[in-house]
């Protein structure tokens, strides 16, 4: 708790989804309460390069009601960015601009919105101001689709991707089901390492669809084996649907296709186009009629069918952070999510240290190793996430955004 008036750093990292900017909002509408210790929200331009070209958006709080429409607002509104920064033992070039502007600016309560490598970025900067004696609280919203962040019962984001993958596919299974004999359909879905976007449709099966192949990164995929199933299934019903993540691997930990062998910041391969791939493999060697369907960027970027409990509790959390380390000193901590069996969230915080560059695949709790099959007790999982009415539409039937050049002037 720093007890002068200051200022709020905010950032926004990675991969954008349907609710980043949701989670924003909470942290404005928070602070405008707060007029006695915040003074402004800076917000970097571009992530940690727009801090350290101090490239910022300078925002009164007081104007929260500006920004309502951020809610329906997919994109990183204030601007996204991977990069990573060097331990400062190795490098303190970065840091030294940094601790510099934090000076300036009068930063005293640091919150960066992302997912795995944003977690490591707030522990990297957190611990070059501690060795600095400058006194900051430093804050991670979880932010990826991918699900996997450790230490809390969801990340935000991942329930409107869900929602999207699940009713996509209901789209695509419809289409097919029209004629009396289909085609197969090969649906990708995002998830490097970890399975549970894809996992997601196993939820149709309580709607009376039935997807016939799901594989997940968890699980060993083997190209004859699926040849040998996709076969056997279309042979019998005219139809088959599969349902498939970008990061599936073979028997030597492999990825089964990538496109682009060159690795980003983080040494993340650039993945997509599986699905192409497979259906290639089905046409040459089955002779079946075949579509491969990536989902691609829609499933995290759209804002026309996002989930109820995903932007509720995106605009909580931030809220509930904010007030948090006004209170008490809150230093290198992501906000997690829990769930209590009377059907209530809750928030707390988890430490960095736990997160950042670890990864939360799919465990026994949803996954039957053994068999290769998602358990019932995920589709409850998912159900839950997913429910409610949002509409986000004007009435021209346009969705109803705000465009980043409506914002404030750049600084």
């Amino acid at each position: 708790m720093y007890k002068e008036k200051a200022n709020i750093l905010y950032g926004q990292s990675g991969g954008p989804t349907s609710v980043i900017n949701t989670s924003f909002l909470g942290l404005i509408k928070e602070a405008s309460k707060h007029p006695d210790k915040i003074d402004k929200i800076i917000c970097m331009h571009y992530g940690i390069e727009g801090l350290l070209n101090e490239d910022l958006f300078v925002i009164n709080p007081k104007n929260f009601e500006n920004y309502k429409k951020l809610e329906n607002t997919s994109g990183a509104f204030f601007g996204s960015n991977r990069y990573k920064l060097k331990k400062f033992n190795e490098d303190e070039t970065d840091y030294k601009k940094i601790l510099k502007i934090f000076k300036k600016y009068n930063i005293r309560y640091f919150f960066y919105n992302g997912g795995n490598d944003s977690m490591d970025t707030i522990n990297k900067i957190d611990e070059y101001l501690k060795r600095n004696n400058y006194k900051c609280d430093t804050i991670g919203i979880p932010k990826t689709i991918d699900n996997d962040l450790m230490g809390t019962d969801f990340s935000f984001g991942f329930p409107s991707s869900a929602k999207f993958v699940i009713n996509s596919i209901i789209n695509i299974y419809n289409d097919d089901a029209s004629y009396k004999k289909g085609r197969v359909n090969i649906v990708e879905v995002m998830g490097r390492n970890a399975g549970w976007l894809t996992a997601s449709s196993k939820v149709l099966e309580d709607f009376n669809i039935t997807v016939d192949l799901i594989y997940l990164p968890e699980f060993t995929f083997k190209v004859d084996e699926f040849l040998t199933k996709v076969k056997e299934i279309y042979d019998k019903k005219g139809h088959c649907l599969v349902v498939v993540s970008e990061g599936i691997k073979n028997e030597n930990n492999k990825l089964v296709y990538q496109a682009n062998l060159k690795k980003d910041e983080f040494n993340h391969h650039s993945l997509g186009g599986v699905s192409s791939y497979l259906a290639s493999l089905v046409e040459e060697k089955l002779g079946f009629k075949v579509r491969g369907i990536e989902l691609s960027l829609l499933q995290r970027a759209n804002s026309f069918s996002p989930s109820k409990v995903d932007l509720t509790l995106a605009k909580r959390a931030s809220s509930f952070a904010l007030r948090n380390v006004l209170r008490k000193d809150i230093n290198s901590k992501m906000i997690k999510i829990g769930y209590k069996n009377d059907g209530k969230y809750v928030f707390a915080f988890t430490s960095i240290n736990d997160v950042a560059n670890k990864e939360r695949k799919m465990d026994e709790t949803y996954l039957d190793y053994e068999n290769k099959v998602i358990k019932n007790e995920y589709k409850d999982y998912i159900k839950r996430l997913i429910k409610g009415k949002v509409d986000t539409f004007n009435e021209n039937g346009v969705i109803d955004f705000l465009k980043n050049d409506s914002g404030p002037a750049y600084k």
